[in-house]
């Protein structure tokens, strides 16, 4: 903001020096040119006359009468430009008038048609990054938290910092954290996609790069991600990120004790992080309940099931290929916004018609089961994003009560988000 008002009252100034100055330093060249040249037209005209007179073409006394008309205008053109002279040096005395008018009306119009608030903020928060940023690369995040920077703000500032500086790592693996923080999955693995080009043996620029991909796949590990997290663990032992990460993706796949014994080989090392042991711990602890309710409905009668059949009106069938995937995924209507039961398959025939239950969970915490009512919906995705994405075609959402015997419904793909 401080910027701001500097830059407004520089040029403020050079517009005052612009106006001014020529006031004061204009000398009236041009008048006083005009007086030589009148001077040497009389002195012309009066050697004509002379030779008139020695030529006999005119009399003395219409000599003398026509070197009087002459000299009476000689003095009449020295008039009229001393005249001429003396207004344009009275132009100076505009100076002291414009020295208050040029500022003050420049800062009246400025104010009342050129201000707006969102400049103001727009500066105040430049300001506030520039503090801020030092405190992000050293890593003192507890500052940065008392400054009041919101992602976004920050996003933006590290998107301007990295257009002048692309080979900062450091600043796309922040950008790659807050993009993380704010659940854009695809985005943040390209950030930290550059950061490692930049810096491969970083273990942190891995580790970021592996969460994204766990968060871009669903949750779901890969043989890919695996071995990275294997990789970390033999490189860094007593680091407890890989031990985490990875045991976090077995835990939201329902493998309770492959996790179960991630995390405690972790656990039982002598170096490792106080605070990461007991976060650990607990987690162990869920695991095991998690094993032992999954256990108990194992025994328990079947869940609720519900038979979708989608169908798509004849006119907009040729509008999706082979090449198209269907969704179909019930989700609790007054719960977390993750499905509950999941059905994922290309596009074939139409109509279709899938089973939804606890089978189908996307994790085994989370299931039809422990819901009274579920909204089912049904989504084709050209791109097989599992998330929503602008042009894929969804239906309209259908509520169903899980009275515990089998349901069916029908829905219909008609609509195309914008």
């Amino acid at each position: 903001m401080t910027l701001m008002w500097v830059a407004l009252g520089a040029m403020a100034v050079m517009g005052i020096v612009i106006v001014i100055v020529p006031l004061l330093t204009f000398r009236p060249k041009q008048e006083l040119s005009g007086d030589v040249i009148n001077a040497a037209v009389f002195k012309d005209r009066l050697k004509e006359l002379d030779q008139d007179l020695v030529d006999g073409r005119i009399v003395q006394s219409e000599y003398d009468q026509l070197k009087q008309e002459l000299e009476l205008t000689l003095l009449n053109d020295v008039s009229v430009s001393e005249s001429k002279r003396g207004k344009i040096h009275s132009g100076k005395w505009l100076a002291i008038p414009l020295l208050v008018l040029v500022p003050a009306l420049a800062f009246f119009i400025y104010w009342t048609e050129g201000y707006r608030v969102e400049i103001s903020e727009w500066f105040t928060t430049q300001e506030r990054m520039a503090r801020v940023m030092p405190m992000m690369m050293s890593g003192n995040f507890d500052a940065v938290e008392k400054e009041g920077i919101g992602v976004d703000d920050f996003i933006r500032a590290l998107q301007r910092q990295l257009q002048s500086t692309p080979d900062d790592a450091q600043g796309w693996y922040l950008l790659g954290v807050s993009y993380l923080q704010l659940q854009m999955p695809q985005q943040s693995e390209l950030a930290f996609s550059r950061a490692l080009n930049l810096d491969p043996d970083n273990v942190d620029y891995v580790m970021g790069y592996t969460q994204a991909t766990l968060a871009a796949n669903g949750g779901a590990m890969t043989p890919e991600i695996r071995r990275t997290l294997e990789q970390v663990m033999r490189t860094q032992p007593d680091n407890p990120k890989p031990y985490m990460t990875m045991g976090m993706a077995l835990f939201q796949s329902g493998d309770y004790a492959s996790a179960i014994e991630v995390w405690q080989s972790y656990v039982a090392r002598d170096q490792s992080d106080p605070r990461a042991r007991q976060l650990l711990q607990r987690s162990i602890e869920v695991a095991r309940k998690e094993m032992n309710a999954e256990d108990s409905r194992s025994d328990s009668p079947a869940g609720p099931s519900i038979q979708v059949t989608v169908s798509v009106p004849e006119g907009l069938r040729s509008t999706f290929s082979s090449s198209d995937v269907l969704f179909v995924y019930a989700k609790a209507q007054n719960g977390p916004p993750m499905p509950l039961a999941v059905v994922r398959q290309p596009v074939s025939s139409w109509p279709v018609t899938v089973e939804l239950s606890d089978a189908n969970a996307m994790t085994p915490a989370m299931t039809l089961s422990r819901f009274e009512q579920v909204i089912v919906q049904a989504r084709v995705s050209s791109t097989g994003n599992a998330i929503p994405q602008p042009g894929d075609w969804t239906a309209a959402p259908v509520t169903v009560e899980l009275q515990g015997a089998p349901q069916a419904v029908a829905v219909e793909i008609d609509t195309q988000m914008p």
